[in-house]
């Protein structure tokens, strides 16, 4: 990776998104996916009524001409693309359940999937809450190094995050098909291989009034996240995989059982992966990844539920023997 086209490109990124966000009074947000569909079309920069105006269209096409985004490896557009959603979601004051996934977070996601699953036919991929696609990002990069046979979906109700997801993934020239709508309502998606997400945590707006889900609480509103892990497995092919971030502390309370209940209903709790405590500023931040396997002629149940913590990317003596410990478990219990 060239580090110096990285710069490049970012800066690119970052200075005609200021440059537009001023000339047509937008979100920084709204201006990225401008500069960014701008890019696309060849550096040709649109104009509406009017905006921007003639001199600072000058300038875009100067800053456009910089840099030919198509001639960057994945790797280096999305790290580009890493530092300035890291921008947007300051710029934006993004709230929680909005913020990008760290690249940290998907990297290690990218590692549990090449543990957990073997791509021998070509695999499918979905997001069911894919807010700005960073973590589908990081993703496609890793598993493009292979040369693996994989498509992705994402799904978003929010019009802003899924436009942006849209612009940047078209940015990253991946293979993806992005839906605008409630990932809790019924989908038009084909049956998913594998199921990552770092779940919006919350309560669904919409209180349930049938027996449509399983993790629905039987008064009041229910559990966005606990929605999310259901839909999931019900679009999950035999045999397949999910891979959830969650709040740590999820684990810890009482209505976790009734998560679990409907989740050994259908399919297996692998396993809990904590991350790197230091990646976090208190304890109340911590996250986890939830590894769920749905019931198939190839799974089984562990007998023994792999409970890790995960030392940080940096420290790569104590990864790799965590690698080879999460492999070593996996003969131990016979999964495939």
């Amino acid at each position: 990776m060239d580090t110096i086209n990285v710069e490049k490109f970012h800066s690119v990124l970052l200075e005609s998104s200021l440059l537009i966000k001023d000339g047509i009074d937008s979100t920084f947000i709204e201006a990225l996916i401008e500069t960014g569909e701008n890019l696309i079309d060849n550096g040709t920069v649109h104009v509406e009524n009017g905006r921007p105006s003639a001199e600072t269209q000058d300038k875009l096409s100067e800053m456009y001409s910089q840099i030919d985004y198509r001639t960057l490896s994945p790797e280096e557009k999305k790290q580009a693309i890493q530092l300035i959603l890291i921008k947007a979601a300051k710029e934006d004051l993004l709230q929680p359940n909005h913020q990008p996934t760290p690249d940290g977070i998907g990297v290690l996601f990218s590692y549990l999937i090449d543990l957990f699953y073997t791509f021998d036919r070509p695999t499918h991929i979905a997001d069911f809450s894919v807010g700005t696609g960073n973590l589908l990002y990081t993703i496609y990069t890793s598993l493009s190094k292979t040369d693996k046979p994989v498509s992705f979906s994402g799904i978003e109700n929010d019009d802003l995050l899924i436009s942006l997801a849209s612009t940047l993934s078209a940015l990253m020239e991946m293979p993806i098909d992005l839906l605008h709508q409630d990932a809790l309502k019924p989908l038009l998606i084909d049956p998913v291989d594998i199921i990552v997400s770092d779940l919006p945590v919350g309560y669904y707006p919409v209180e349930f009034e049938d027996d449509s889900f399983n993790t629905a609480f039987e008064e009041g509103k229910s559990y966005s996240h606990f929605l999310l892990v259901e839909q999931g497995l019900n679009y999950l092919k035999e045999n397949g995989l999910a891979f959830y971030l969650l709040p740590t502390n999820t684990f810890e309370s009482e209505e976790v059982k009734h998560l679990l209940s409907h989740i050994q209903s259908v399919g297996h709790v692998q396993g809990i992966i904590h991350l790197p405590t230091e990646w976090f500023k208190n304890e109340q931040s911590k996250k986890s990844i939830l590894i769920v396997q749905k019931k198939g002629d190839k799974s089984v149940q562990a007998k023994e539920v792999l409970i890790a913590t995960s030392p940080s990317l940096s420290n790569k003596e104590a990864f790799k023997t965590f690698l080879s410990d999460i492999n070593n478990w996996k003969s131990e219990q016979g999964i495939n």
